[in-house]
Order: C-alpha cells, then structure tokens, then sequence
C-alpha cells in the first residue's frame, strides 16, 4: 500500500490509517442508526433497548441494527402507487 507523504509526515502507517477511515465512515453511520432508531421504532421498550446498545456498543451496534431492524423493516414497507395526480411528463395535445 502507497503512503502519501501527508501521512508519513504524521507517522501514520498503513493500519492507522484504515482505522481513521473506519472510524470517519462508522460515525456517520452510528449517528444514521441512533436517529432511525429513535423515529422508527414503534415498541418503547425495543427503542430504549436498541438506543443503549447503540450507545454503549457503538459503532459495532450500528451493523447490527441496520440488519436486524432496519433491512426487515424497509422490506415490509409496501411499495408506494404513483400518485395519479402527479404530472406524467407527456404532453396531452
């Protein structure tokens, strides 16, 4: 793996830098999950439970939230009908 100097300059090596890039992409996504969590959860006593894991277990919680929780739920959703008052795009001459 090629270094950039930048880096080299702060003594960061090829592990160090693959975990800033977790942590500056798994924050985001932690922050993604709490929020879905705390709007979407319908039980109250699954939501206090998944926003204590989430805040204790981080950023491995999150993973585990977004499979568990948040893919089953968006596959359940239905899919939503056109709106038929909505413009087409076609012209009606």
């Amino acid at each position: 793996m090629h270094i950039t100097p930048f880096a080299a300059s702060f003594g960061l090596g090829a592990a160090e830098l693959m975990i800033l890039f977790i942590i500056f992409c798994g924050f985001p996504f932690w922050i993604w999950m709490i929020v879905d969590c705390a709007t979407h959860e319908s039980s109250p006593g699954a939501k206090v439970g998944w926003i204590v894991a989430l805040a204790l277990a981080g950023v491995i919680a999150a993973p585990l939230y977004f499979f568990a929780r948040k893919l089953p739920r968006k596959k359940k959703e239905p899919n939503q009908a056109p709106d038929p008052t909505a413009p087409s795009g076609r012209d009606s001459a």
